[in-house]
């Protein structure tokens, strides 16, 4: 594994890196559109997983959008059940709020190990594999969850811009997409491991 410098300077050591974060910045802002951000993001897991510490280049959009679409139905598939269980729970004042805001977490913890799975192997199913998912984030757990959780906070503070101050919503959308690429990355090398 690589240092922190090195990891969080990545984007920047290539000589297009400006174009690169400046169009997934605008693209992670509009609306369907921000489903090409999320093909790339798993083809930053890719270059991850391969050992490839560099930003991939903005190519074949009609990939990239078809694998965004893929990303999002699994963060959907993966999110249903916890959001189903957590409205119901909400009913009961306080606990069952605590209660719900645990279950969406914990699941959430595992679907980029999920993404990154069908990322490497390219099959719908592999994304569900619970019992190999949930041993693939254990094997690599405490960089991992360090990890989800710096990215996570980085997303909640560029969405907190975006919406909260419309003027810098763009300054937002620069670090949601700077996360991305980031985490995923470091996504594809965890993934590795984990194997």
């Amino acid at each position: 594994m690589t240092d922190l410098k090195q990891l969080l300077g990545f984007p920047f050591k290539e000589r297009e890196w400006f174009i690169k974060m400046i169009m997934g910045s605008v693209i992670t802002l509009v609306p369907v559109v921000n489903f090409l951000s999320l093909g790339y993001f798993l083809r930053c897991v890719n270059y991850g997983w391969r050992g490839l510490r560099i930003i991939p280049d903005w190519s074949n959009w009609a990939e990239l959008f078809r694998d965004g679409c893929i990303v999002f139905l699994i963060i959907l598939a993966y999110l249903v059940f916890p959001i189903s269980i957590a409205f119901l729970m909400l009913m009961v004042p306080i606990v069952g709020t605590a209660f719900a805001s645990l279950i969406i977490f914990i699941m959430s913890i595992f679907i980029p190990m999920a993404i990154a799975n069908y990322a490497v192997h390219k099959n719908m199913r592999d994304a569900f594999m619970l019992v190999d998912i949930f041993h693939q984030v254990g094997r690599v757990m405490s960089f991992y969850l360090i990890a989800y959780l710096t990215a996570a906070l980085g997303v909640i503070i560029g969405a907190a811009l975006l919406l909260g101050l419309p003027l810098l919503g763009f300054i937002g959308g620069i670090i949601i997409f700077y996360c991305g690429v980031v985490f995923f990355n470091l996504l594809g090398f965890l993934y590795h491991d984990a194997c």
